[in-house]
């Protein structure tokens, strides 16, 4: 079982755009990642991992390193293969093949081969533009940072790009309550942020902020350099309040579902094990075991006792059977598992793990 110790919080040195939006829905989380040096304590989702692989394809589409459909595919295959081999490496081989196992693996592949110009769709260079690929942008007191993706200075004109690899447009109400599609607010904020950055070495406000999707759509982020700024504001007071909490010891967390369904610092938030004592909606889940058994077709099935109810996770392989035997009448939480059509039932999935 695993074991997540004393937890030695520190001060956060930097808080990058990308990262600004989840620490103001909750800080604690960007503490406890602090504290486990950004190392996950429960498997990343395979989606994410190969989220990288497109965000680096494009990367190198930016560079002009792929320039044909040829170099595409063997950067592709490369990149993909590099993931693989390190997933391998690291104890989550059952997201391999990436082929097989992520849903949309092909349709994502197509779209992003999409982003690859034709000679006549490449655009005429002139001397005075500029392509900054992955650049790092930082305040003057460096609190706040973070590479951009791609920034375009032609004369008077400058563009701030941020390419994503997930849906860029939510549904939301709109004054009058009907319900239209908007760039998701996340988003939003973190482009704001490169803006007032790209301000903070340059002394010039970009002219205009984009996002662009794997089907190569284009999205235009309304802005104003007040707004920028605002949210340059916002995150300084937010990272200088959050590591206030590690002066006093005065944490606090917000386990809601949209905060908490994706963490992967889970196993260390007192304030989510709270939650799990009396809320079944999620798929982890926390109490004493009362019993285990063993059936005849190798699985193990373990029966929990949490409060007032009576849990049973199924699934489990026999090589786990001794060690949940051992601890009969201990409280373990067990994360990442598959809710059955049976109130109260859980089996195991890939992704489950198990912490004292």
């Amino acid at each position: 079982m695993n074991k997540i110790g004393e937890i030695n919080f520190r001060k956060i040195k930097r808080v990058s755009p990308s990262q600004f939006y989840s620490m103001k829905n909750c800080a604690y989380k960007s503490l406890l990642a602090e504290a486990f040096d950004k190392m996950p304590l429960l498997p990343v989702s395979p989606n994410a991992y190969f989220g990288t692989v497109l965000h680096k394809i494009l990367e190198l589409m930016a560079k002009g390193i792929i320039r044909n459909e040829e170099d595409f595919n063997a950067e592709f295959d490369n990149q993909v293969k590099i993931l693989e081999d390190d997933l391998q490496k690291n104890g989550f081989g059952f997201y391999v093949p990436l082929k097989i196992k992520l849903k949309n693996f092909g349709l994502k592949k197509v779209q992003l081969k999409k982003h690859l110009q034709s000679e006549l769709e490449q655009p005429i260079s002139f001397s005075s533009t500029k392509f900054h690929s992955e650049k790092w942008l930082e305040s003057q007191d460096k609190l706040i940072g973070g590479k951009v993706d791609l920034v375009i200075e032609s004369g008077n004109n400058v563009e701030i790009v941020d390419f994503k690899t997930g849906r860029i447009m939510q549904d939301c109400l709109d004054d009058e309550g009907d319900i239209v599609s908007d760039v998701k607010n996340e988003y939003k904020e973190q482009i704001k942020l490169y803006a007032y950055l790209y301000f903070e070495n340059t002394n010039k406000f970009p002219t205009s902020l984009s996002l662009i999707d794997l089907a190569k759509q284009k999205f235009s982020v309304v802005f104003s350099e007040k707004e920028c700024k605002a949210v340059f504001d916002e995150a300084k007071n937010l990272l200088k309040t959050t590591n206030d909490c590690v002066n006093t010891k005065s944490f606090s967390g917000n386990p809601k579902e949209e905060n908490c369904k994706y963490c992967l610092y889970r196993p260390a938030c007192s304030f989510y094990q709270k939650q799990l004592e009396t809320d079944f909606s999620s798929n982890d889940v926390l109490g004493e075991i009362k019993d285990v058994k063993k059936f005849q077709n190798g699985n193990v099935s373990v029966f929990l006792r949490s409060g007032i109810r009576n849990l049973i996770i199924k699934n489990f392989s026999s090589e786990a059977f001794d060690e949940l035997n051992n601890n009969k009448n201990k409280q373990i939480k067990i994360y990442n598992l598959r809710k059955e059509a049976t109130e109260f039932v859980y089996s195991v999935a890939d992704t489950t793990m198990i912490y004292e």
